[in-house]
């Protein structure tokens, strides 16, 4: 009898069901009366445009941050002599189950002075992320079966019941990094193509990636 120790692997893509899109209102100015005001109002207009999206049904929620402000030190081009300017910052988070409405809200927005897009984060909802797992999980296990037949096969053997199975980290007394990679993977991609090429800015929400990875010992007589 034999022992085949073998990795099971599988991947899967799935179309995002939701994008959270990061705005900042900012501002930099030599004295605080010249940012706070502005800021202020330009976060205030953020997070009534959000709540209408919420309420339209075209976002799930939103959030926002409390205004904050600093002090940065920008030297003058070409020389050794600095100057103080406050900055003041306030973000809004906005969850968007309506891509189409993301794009038009980042195209109108992304033009106001003193708006920053920061990015947009791709998700699947839990639910969907829990099933897909399953399903990857399963895939792991059945290319974990299809090794260990490939291989008792090349033996001229005939692979048997699985012995063990282990996520990875679990197996007794392996190092890092040889029990078979990394574990369930969900991988939120958090870039946004922003580069539009008419009057909306063309969004691609990102195909989510969930993987799994095991290693299993099996027997072969």
């Amino acid at each position: 009898m034999v022992t085949i120790t073998v990795a099971g692997t599988a991947q899967r893509f799935v179309p995002a069901e939701r994008g959270t899109v990061h705005l900042r209102a900012t501002r930099e100015a030599r004295r605080s009366a010249d940012v706070v005001p502005f800021v202020a109002d330009l976060h205030a207009r953020l997070s009534a445009d959000a709540e209408r999206h919420v309420t339209a049904g075209a976002a799930s929620r939103w959030s926002a941050d409390q205004l904050y402000v600093s002090t940065v030190q920008r030297y003058v081009r070409d020389s050794d002599v600095s100057e103080t300017f406050q900055v003041a910052a306030a973000g809004v988070a906005v969850r968007f189950t309506d891509f189409g409405a993301l794009s038009g809200w980042i195209t109108e927005v992304g033009t106001i002075d003193g708006v920053v897009v920061d990015g947009v984060e791709w998700e699947l909802t839990d639910a969907r992320r829990k099933d897909v797992e399953r399903e990857v999980r399963a895939e792991a296990v059945r290319d974990a079966q299809e090794r260990a037949a490939t291989y008792a096969a090349a033996l001229g053997l005939t692979v048997g019941a699985v012995g063990a199975l282990y996520e990875p980290g679990l197996r007794p007394h392996t190092q890092p990094g040889f029990d078979g990679g990394g574990p369930v993977r969900y991988a939120r991609m958090a870039a946004a193509d922003l580069a539009g090429g008419g009057p909306v800015v063309s969004l691609r929400p990102e195909q989510i990636e969930v993987t799994a990875t095991l290693s299993a010992d099996f027997t072969a007589s």
